[in-house]
């Protein structure tokens, strides 16, 4: 059984510092231009002007009305317990200018995500979205995790269109998933975290295009 994101939580807490920030500052790829052919990419769906789009600094660039972003003070980007490592990728991407690039590390299990030290209303919005690829069996059964209320609920991205066939996998999964299994998104804490099992060390699965909606 894979741990829980409040055990995982209460590991981290035990340690005197979390060391430096485990997700890239997205303003450091140097593209050389910053002109409309670029090379940025929209995405599947581009944001529109008015629309409610919720970012939160991680596995996403493109523009929003609202972000929360990882700032390392009180809104972090854990790996837990070095199970994986993390790097971009300016090739294979779905929005912006890259992608991340998650590395199992060859154990039972692997996990991480976005935490907030303070509580976040968040109960307006109605839509997690995001995009996923690997061609690993490793990563066939991931689970996406919110944590809101002093509860952490699952869902299964193979219940929402994720496969592990090679194709990039856009899942827009409803937050309602989570209430309904107790998750208070009028108090989150951890508004994304991915979790999944043993694996070999090196399979990669890719993430981009990580942003809530209110539809």
């Amino acid at each position: 059984m894979l741990p829980t994101l409040p055990f995982l939580i209460s590991l981290l807490a035990c340690r005197p510092d979390p060391g430096d920030p485990s997700y890239p500052d997205p303003n450091a790829v140097d593209t050389g231009d910053t002109g409309p052919d670029d090379g940025f990419y929209e995405g599947p769906d581009p944001y529109v002007a008015g629309e409610a789009r919720l970012a939160f600094g991680a596995f996403y660039e493109g523009q929003s009305s609202e972000v929360l972003p990882v700032d390392d003070v009180t809104r972090h980007y854990y790996i837990y317990e070095a199970t994986y490592t993390t790097a971009p990728d300016l090739i294979d991407r779905v929005e912006g200018y890259q992608s991340d690039v998650i590395v199992h590390a060859g154990g039972p299990w692997w996990g991480g995500g976005i935490n907030w030290d303070a509580s976040e209303d968040l109960s307006t919005w109605t839509t997690l979205h995001v995009s996923l690829r690997s061609d690993s069996a490793t990563f066939a059964g991931i689970e996406l995790r919110v944590a809101g209320g002093g509860e952490e609920t699952t869902v299964a991205a193979a219940d929402h269109g994720w496969a592990a066939d090679g194709q990039w996998h856009h899942l827009s999964v409803p937050l309602a998933a989570f209430s309904a299994q107790g998750t208070d998104l009028s108090s989150v804490t951890a508004p994304f975290v991915l979790v999944g099992g043993e694996g070999a060390a090196g399979d990669e699965l890719r993430v981009d295009n990580l942003y809530w909606t209110a539809e």
